[in-house]
């Protein structure tokens, strides 16, 4: 792969990472009440929890993706 196919593939994978990063914004938290009763403090319901690990799975992919890239 040359610098330019590089450089392509890098600007792909920012784009990728941010779409991801508003997803995960996007997934409801529970309320403030909610999470300050739960002794671990979660944000999300447990199906949100899957989300967003799902979605941060994707970011780490990226992650190393980009690595390997340079």
């Amino acid at each position: 792969m040359n610098q330019n196919q590089k450089a392509q593939r890098y600007d792909e994978l920012l784009t990728q990472y941010k779409r991801i990063e508003n997803q995960i914004e996007l997934v409801p938290k529970l309320s403030l009440d909610e999470t300050l009763q739960d002794i671990y403090s979660k944000e999300y319901t447990p199906e949100n929890q899957q989300t967003v690990n799902r979605l941060t799975n994707q970011l780490r992919q990226i992650d190393e993706e980009v690595k390997r890239l340079f």
